[in-house]
């Protein structure tokens, strides 16, 4: 089942407002976890599940959503993150030609996990890691 990108960052917009009513996104991507996108993608066959998230840098912090198993769209909040603390837990990131991945540790995990992104959303990615390397993500530097 595909999905329209434009909708699905509309909803998650939305999911944002309800979560933190003062947070303005300014980039959002969906991100699916583990080492094996390829294997990922195959034994999932489009079906989200709990390591699927909706990651949205918003001036205040980075939001990560739930992906329902109900369809393509934002669930519950998982985690609110802070700039500063967001920047710590990112590491080795591989920016690839189908599949980008980086190394992203979730708060009281000790073990960082790999972040898989498909192609349709490597400008997201591209975007958020830059904002999140500028001091004031969301504002003209």
């Amino acid at each position: 089942m595909g999905f329209i990108k434009s909708t699905t960052v509309t909803q998650v917009a939305e999911a944002v407002g309800q979560s933190d009513p003062l947070a303005r996104p300014v980039v959002t991507l969906g991100v699916g976890s583990g080492r094996h996108p390829f294997l990922w993608a195959m034994l999932s066959a489009g079906i989200a599940d709990s390591d699927t998230f909706f990651v949205t840098l918003t001036d205040r912090s980075v939001l990560f959503h739930e992906v329902t198993s109900a369809g393509y769209r934002p669930g519950k909040l998982r985690y609110d993150i802070a700039h500063e603390q967001v920047r710590a837990r990112i590491g080795e990131v591989r920016r690839r030609f189908l599949w980008s991945t980086f190394r992203f540790r979730f708060p009281g995990d000790t073990e960082a996990v790999w972040l898989n992104v498909k192609r349709a959303w490597r400008p997201e990615m591209d975007r958020f890691l830059a904002a999140l390397r500028q001091d004031s993500p969301g504002r003209p530097s």
